[in-house]
C-alpha cells in the first residue's frame, strides 16, 4: 500500500513539473514577443478587438497618404495659378505700355511678341496634368474623331451611353454659349482638320434654334435654350452666342440657309473663314453622306467634370475638393496689343482674368486649409488608437517576469520534490526504513 502510494505521488510530482515546465515556456514565450496575445487561445476576446483596431489603423494610414496626395495636388495648382498671375500681370503691363501714344508701331510689334509668347506659357499651363489628373477642372472639351461619317443622331447616342456608364461626370455633345468655349473648341477642329456635330437643333420649330442637350437642354422644361430666332437673316437671342458661317467672297453671313431637306443640325466647320478662323456653324440634315466639305465626321464631347471627393476618415466620409479654373486666351484675337485699341481691350480683359485667378487661389487655398484640418483630425485619431491597441496587446514586462520568476521557483521545487520521490521509490527497502 505504501508503495501503490508513493507512485502515486510521484506521477503527480511528474504532472506538476511538466505543468510549471509549460507554463514556464508561455512566460518566457510572452516575454520574447513583448505581447500578451501569442496564441489565439489567449485571449479570444481581446484577440478579435486587436484584429479590428488593427485594421482600423491601417486604414487611418492609407487616408493620411491620401490626404497627403491631395495636399500635394492642390499646391501643384496654386503653383500654377501664381505663375498664371504672373504671366496676366506682365500682359497687362505690356497692354498698358502698348496704350501709350509716343511709342512706334515697331515698338508694339516687339510687344505684341513677348505678349503671345505669356499668352502661349499660360495656355499651356491651363492643359497640366497632376498624376494623369487636370490640375483645372470643370469643363472640357473632347474633339471625337470616328475617321468615318456620322449622323447627329448616333452622335447623341453615342454621347448619351457614355453619359449613363459614368456616375462620376456629366457629358453631353458640345453646346457654346460663349466666346471662350467657342476658341477651344474652334482650335480642336483647326488641329484635327475634321467637321463635327454640336447639341443645337431646330427640329421642333423651323428656325427656333435651341441647345438642347445638357443643362442647357433642361431649360424651358426640357424644350432647350433658344440661342438664335430665323435663318441667315435672323436675330441672335439676347446674351447669347453665335457663330455662323459667312461667304467666303463677300464676308457676309450666310448660315443657316436650311438649303437642304430637313437641315435641322448643328455642326462645326473645318472649312477656312474670310477672317483666318475654322469652326464656324452650319445646318445640315442628320445623315451621314452629305458631301465631303461638310459631312461630320465625329462630335464634340462636352464633359462637366465632378469635383474631386476626398475621403476624410477610415469609413466613407468624404468632403469635396472644389475644382479651380482661370480665363484662358486661346487666340489672339481674344487679346493682343498690335494696336492701342487692342491693348484697351486686353487690359480690360486681364484685369478681370487676374481677379479671377485670385478667387481660385482663395479657393485652393481653403481646400488646403480642410485638407490640414482633417489630417490633424486623422493623426489624433490614430495616435489614440495605437495607444489603445498598445493597452490590448503590449506584455505588462514586470508582471510578466514576476510570473516567471514564479513559475521557476515552482519549477525548481516540483524537480526537487520529484527526484527526491524517485530516489525514495528506487529503494528496495524503503519500508523497512520508514519502520
Amino acid at each position: 500500500m505504501i508503495a501503490a502510494d508513493t507512485l502515486s505521488f510521484a506521477r503527480s510530482v511528474a504532472k506538476e513539473l511538466d505543468h510549471a515546465h509549460l507554463k514556464r515556456s508561455e512566460h518566457i514565450k510572452h516575454i520574447s514577443a513583448g505581447k500578451k496575445i501569442v496564441n489565439s487561445g489567449d485571449d479570444v476576446g481581446a484577440l478579435s478587438m486587436q484584429m479590428k483596431q488593427s485594421g482600423e489603423l491601417r486604414r487611418l494610414q492609407k487616408v493620411k497618404h491620401t490626404l497627403q496626395n491631395a495636399k500635394s495636388y492642390l499646391q501643384a495648382r496654386d503653383s500654377a495659378l501664381a505663375a498664371v498671375h504672373t504671366i496676366y500681370d506682365r500682359m497687362g503691363t505690356l497692354a498698358t505700355m502698348a496704350m501709350d501714344v509716343t511709342k512706334t508701331d515697331q515698338d508694339r510689334d516687339k510687344y505684341k511678341t513677348e505678349f503671345e509668347e505669356l499668352r502661349t506659357a499660360a495656355l499651356e499651363i491651363s492643359r497640366e496634368k497632376f498624376n494623369g489628373i487636370h490640375l483645372f477642372r470643370d469643363k472640357s472639351y473632347t474633339l471625337v474623331n470616328k475617321n468615318s461619317n456620322i449622323n447627329w443622331s448616333n452622335a447623341k447616342a453615342e454621347v448619351d451611353a457614355l453619359n449613363a456608364s459614368d456616375q462620376s461626370n456629366t457629358h453631353y455633345l458640345a453646346t457654346i454659349t460663349s466666346e471662350l468655349e467657342q476658341a477651344e473648341i474652334a482650335f480642336q477642329i483647326g488641329e484635327v482638320g475634321i467637321n463635327a456635330w454640336l447639341g443645337g437643333n431646330d427640329a421642333a420649330i423651323e428656325g427656333d434654334w435651341r441647345w438642347t442637350e445638357g443643362p442647357e437642354g433642361e431649360a424651358n422644361n426640357g424644350t432647350g435654350t433658344p440661342f438664335w430666332s430665323g435663318a441667315t437673316n435672323g436675330k441672335l437671342i439676347a446674351n447669347m452666342f453665335e457663330k455662323w458661317g459667312r461667304n467666303p467672297n463677300s464676308g457676309l453671313q450666310n448660315e443657316p440657309n436650311n438649303a437642304g431637306d430637313g437641315e435641322n443640325y448643328l455642326q462645326i466647320s473645318q472649312v477656312l473663314q474670310p477672317d483666318g478662323t475654322r469652326g464656324a456653324w452650319n445646318d445640315l440634315e442628320d445623315t451621314s453622306s452629305t458631301g465631303a466639305n461638310y459631312q461630320p465626321r465625329g462630335y464634340v464631347r462636352e464633359t462637366d467634370q465632378a469635383s474631386l471627393q476626398q475621403q476624410r476618415n477610415e469609413f466613407a466620409g468624404s468632403f469635396e475638393i472644389a475644382n479651380g479654373l482661370f480665363q484662358k486666351f486661346i487666340f489672339s484675337s481674344m487679346v493682343g496689343v498690335g494696336t492701342i485699341p487692342e491693348a484697351q481691350k486686353s487690359l480690360s480683359i486681364l484685369d478681370d482674368a487676374l481677379d479671377g485667378i485670385v478667387d481660385a487661389r482663395a479657393m485652393t487655398g481653403a481646400s488646403l486649409s480642410r485638407i490640414d484640418r482633417e489630417y490633424e483630425k486623422l493623426e489624433s485619431s490614430y495616435v489614440q488608437k495605437e495607444q489603445s491597441l498598445g493597452r490590448i496587446e503590449d506584455l505588462d514586462m514586470a508582471r510578466a517576469a514576476t510570473q516567471l520568476a514564479k513559475a521557476e521557483i515552482k519549477l525548481q521545487s516540483s524537480a526537487k520534490v520529484f527526484a527526491h520521490a524517485n530516489n525514495l521509490f528506487s529503494k528496495r527497502n524503503y519500508v523497512e526504513e520508514l519502520l
